[in-house]
């Protein structure tokens, strides 16, 4: 066996823990649906290939501090301050978990995983500094999202006042600042909280341990969803509102139930 392509076969199941690793202020606060560090980590990826005025050679080595940033959660979790780690201690034990994942590569791309791991904790690059401000904002358009989507007002207020000042940098200050008005002002986004049927699908099927409820096999449930998704998009397609699925979704999956049952 080819002992690089082992080692990267393993370090990717490693960082896709971060898939399943979610967010602990989030799941602290009572928040619906949290979203995973790796959820996170995409969308600061994403802002950071928006930075304008910035050379591309800077945007990209934002996009990878943003990619690598978050890495060790993989494997230690979101540690906060409500879990009584101190920075210190929080910090070594990510250092560990970076050193054993970066091992796992062959030695130049290792090199530069952990490199770009301690610039983004060491905050002494512009980039670093960027991106610790964007990693800040994505935490604060969450927020926001989560505030729309459980329609509770502001109740993640804490977040924007305890974290908002320490925005620096003149680009992403004005996004915020964009943000502070839309959130003041009460305009409201369409968010696309209906157009996920593999999400809606996922809680009606599954319970919370992630036990699949029904006897039937998934070829039936895929093939039967799909023309329930086509239907869907020919009848967004007609009409000038979008198409509300869940009753939809909730009766195919009763029918097949008592179909197979």
């Amino acid at each position: 066996m080819n002992t690089d392509l082992e080692g990267l076969l393993e370090f990717l199941l490693y960082i896709g823990q971060a898939k399943r690793t979610f967010r602990t202020g989030w799941i602290i606060r009572g928040v619906e649906k949290v979203e995973s560090v790796a959820d996170h980590m995409y969308r600061m990826a994403v802002m950071s290939l928006l930075l304008p005025t910035i050379s591309e050679e800077s945007k990209v080595r934002c996009m990878k501090l943003a990619l690598v940033h978050d890495l060790a959660e993989s494997v230690v979790g979101d540690l906060t301050e409500f879990d009584g780690v101190p920075k210190t201690e929080k910090r070594r034990r990510e250092t560990e978990a970076m050193l054993y994942l970066t091992s796992l590569l062959p030695a130049d791309v290792g090199r530069e995983i952990f490199s770009l791991f301690n610039e983004y904790a060491d905050q002494k690059t512009i980039e670093a500094k960027l991106v610790k401000d964007l990693d800040i904002f994505d935490m604060l358009l969450q927020a926001y999202e989560y505030e729309k989507l459980q329609s509770e007002g502001e109740f993640l207020e804490d977040f924007f006042s305890g974290s908002a000042h320490n925005i620096k940098t003149t680009i992403v200050r004005q996004w915020l600042n964009q943000l502070i008005e839309c959130r003041s002002s009460g305009k409201q986004y369409q968010l696309p909280s209906d157009s996920n049927l593999n999400t809606m699908l996922k809680h009606i099927l599954y319970d919370d341990q992630g036990t699949f409820l029904y006897n039937f096999s998934s070829s039936d449930l895929r093939s039967k969803s799909h023309r329930l998704i086509s239907n869907k998009n020919k009848l967004d397609r007609s009409t000038s509102s979008p198409i509300d699925t869940t009753q939809r979704l909730t009766n195919l999956v009763k029918g097949l139930k008592h179909h197979y049952n």
